[in-house]
């Protein structure tokens, strides 16, 4: 129930309401988080994502075989989500801390997908038929993503909502499949 409140409800909700009524396609959070009013929602998004995230992979890694390479790679998402957190986006300010920002925000979400791509082809081998509709979902979540990114020629905050919201519900469909399993 509480895994279902996190993935259905309060990821999705809390990226919308700290997006607010901003142009979702010209900004992101990293320059919405430099206004400072919502940075206690900020952080509880962050760090949400990264431990329902990081639970959930853990959770299923132990029910899949070969899956330990892409709980690596998620614990590697998040460590550096949790860098990108950490440091400014002030580039007149900060022009270091904020090229790493930079950095850290555009990578932990390509490993992050890369992880869940190498879990779901885990899952497809242990149950082929439903393994390739979660695929179709990552495939559809992942051209998405792509064509947002594309539009708006840089990462925004309507791609961040898509991003989270979407991988949260796929990440916990599968979870609590292989948990009724």
């Amino acid at each position: 129930m509480l895994h279902d409140f996190f993935a259905y409800f309060f990821i999705p909700v809390s990226s919308i309401l700290f997006a607010g009524t901003s142009n979702w396609m010209t900004t992101n959070f990293s320059i919405l988080r430099n206004g400072n009013q919502k940075e206690p929602l900020f952080l509880m998004w962050a760090f949400s994502v990264i431990i329902c995230f990081s639970h959930w992979f853990g959770s299923l890694s132990q029910r899949l075989s070969y899956a330990g390479k892409a709980v690596l790679l998620v614990r590697i998402s998040c460590v550096i989500l949790g860098i990108a957190i950490l440091t400014p986006y002030l580039p007149e300010t900060f022009p270091f801390w904020s090229r790493i920002h930079f950095y850290c925000a555009f990578l932990s979400p390509f490993f992050f997908l890369l992880g869940l791509l190498m879990l779901l082809l885990c899952y497809r081998k242990k149950n082929p038929r439903a393994g390739r509709l979660y695929l179709t979902g990552f495939c559809l979540i992942t051209s998405i993503s792509l064509i947002l990114l594309w539009t708006a020629g840089m990462v925004t905050s309507a791609l961040e909502i898509f991003l989270t919201a979407a991988s949260g519900v796929l990440l916990r469909r599968l979870h609590r499949r292989m948990e009724g399993s």
